[in-house]
């Protein structure tokens, strides 16, 4: 019997860490500017990370999804990616000091 693929990134192959830094990635650059456009989002991403063909596939499957989410979704993981921000901020600096 075949197993189950749990995720998208064990599906195409792709390490947890390295589909985080995408996710993350993707969510910088949409967030950069109101109206970005998804194929400058790409784009970027293939330029800046150096995306092969499957972490290709992922960012734009990440894009896609971000892009259908209303207005109100958006809004939260963008606070959520500005807290998280905040907190490695605290952090960095209680340790350095």
């Amino acid at each position: 019997m075949e197993e189950n693929q749990e995720t998208l990134l064990d599906g195409l192959g792709i390490v947890e860490k390295r589909g985080f830094a995408i996710y993350e990635q993707v969510l910088d650059n949409l967030f950069k500017e109101e109206n970005t456009n998804i194929s400058i989002v790409l784009r970027n991403l293939v330029c800046d990370m150096d995306l092969d063909t499957k972490e290709l596939v992922f960012a734009s499957y990440v894009v896609g999804k971000l892009t259908a989410m209303s207005v109100e979704e958006v809004a939260k993981i963008k606070m959520l990616k500005d807290i998280a921000g905040i907190a490695k901020s605290i952090v960095d600096d209680a340790e350095n000091n």
